[in-house]
């Protein structure tokens, strides 16, 4: 006596195929989340590029943390001009450099502010200067040059290199996520490079 088993199509369960289905779009859902996230501070810098090019002071304002920019413009000004130098613990500050770090802090805090970032725009790019725009390179041209990198998840920095400064340090700007939005925390402005020390192996003689 012989049986016959006939083989049909393999039927899923229905509960089977939501459970795949639900799989697929939370995966899809987390990999479209973490391409917004890696796009995120590119697109910020964008905006930031193209607000300060069309001299929009409200708009590039609402992307800086102004606490943050700053200390950071203080810390250079007064790193600068040699006023950064913390005196020892049982030594008082010199008056003269005490009131010249103060006065510089109160000129940073006065010029770089909401109220007068259109007035540093135009200082800075001036709208009717044709001749100078016609010259100076596009933000495109110049973001090919930038080195970009996640210092962490929250903080990213950009440097770039400016035209006219090859001697110095790039360009460095910091962003970081706050109230789950990129903020510019900290630009460093180029500054010129110390001296490379080589130590020469070749005894000299006296």
């Amino acid at each position: 006596m012989t049986t016959s088993t006939q083989s049909g199509p393999t039927i899923r369960p229905a509960s089977l195929t939501r459970r795949q289905t639900a799989r697929r779009v939370c995966v899809t859902a987390a990999a479209a989340s973490f391409g917004l996230y890696l796009a995120s501070p590119f697109v910020t810098l964008w905006s930031a590029a193209s607000d300060l090019q069309h001299h929009d002071a409200t708009a590039l304002g609402r992307m800086i943390n102004w606490g943050s920019l700053d200390a950071s413009l203080k810390r250079q000004t007064l790193a600068g001009l040699h006023l950064n130098v913390q005196p020892a613990a049982d030594e008082l500050p010199e008056f003269g450099s005490s009131f010249a770090s103060t006065a510089v802090s109160n000129a940073v805090d006065t010029t770089v502010n909401q109220a007068n970032l259109g007035t540093l725009i135009d200082e800075a790019m001036p709208a009717n200067a044709p001749a100078a725009q016609a010259t100076a390179p596009s933000f495109a041209s110049l973001a090919t040059r930038a080195s970009v990198h996640f210092n962490r998840l929250d903080q990213f920095v950009m440097e770039l290199p400016l035209p006219g400064h090859e001697r110095e340090t790039p360009l460095r700007v910091e962003l970081r996520i706050q109230g789950w939005n990129w903020k510019i925390t900290n630009v460093e402005l180029p500054m010129r490079r110390e001296p490379v020390m080589q130590a020469s192996a070749t005894p000299s003689n006296a």
